[in-house]
């Protein structure tokens, strides 16, 4: 049996996840302008830079935005039952009681989707893929 000539395929660069281009690439920029893949290079550098101050600062603003949340909401809670209280002591004791079990009610539905959010593995909006797609949309590969 004859065997047939090893003919490779032309090799083609895909970009996959890797947002650098191929080192060939590199090589012809820099052959075409001297200094250009050294340029290109540095502005990869700088874009991941930014890239790293940008999700830091999103991370400061959900960390305090979530402690200010907790406090609002625990500040809102005491004073529906505060309310309760004195309506009851100095008013009518039934729109009292529905006012307290309101408000439990309300705090219980609170916890719950918190447990159930903790449980999904929620994270900040910069870190879901599909809000992060709104910021920096990939490019699709034509094929």
């Amino acid at each position: 049996m004859a065997q047939k000539p090893n003919n490779p395929k032309p090799q083609q660069h895909s970009r996959g996840s890797n947002p650098l281009p191929h080192p060939e690439i590199l090589e012809g920029y820099d052959y075409v302008i001297e200094g250009s893949a050294e340029r290109i290079l540095a502005m990869f550098e700088r874009e991941q830079k930014h890239r790293h101050e940008w999700e830091s600062r999103a991370l400061r603003i959900h960390s305090f935005s979530t402690i200010l949340g907790q406090f609002l909401g625990f500040f809102i809670a005491l004073s529906v039952f505060g309310a309760a209280v004195v309506i009851g002591l100095f008013g009518d004791t039934n729109t009292a009681a529905f006012i307290w079990v309101f408000g439990l009610a309300i705090v219980v539905m609170a916890g719950l989707v918190w447990t159930y959010a903790k449980s999904m593995g929620q994270r900040p909006l910069f870190a879901r893929p599909a809000m992060r797609q709104n910021f920096r949309p990939e490019k699709k590969d034509a094929k």
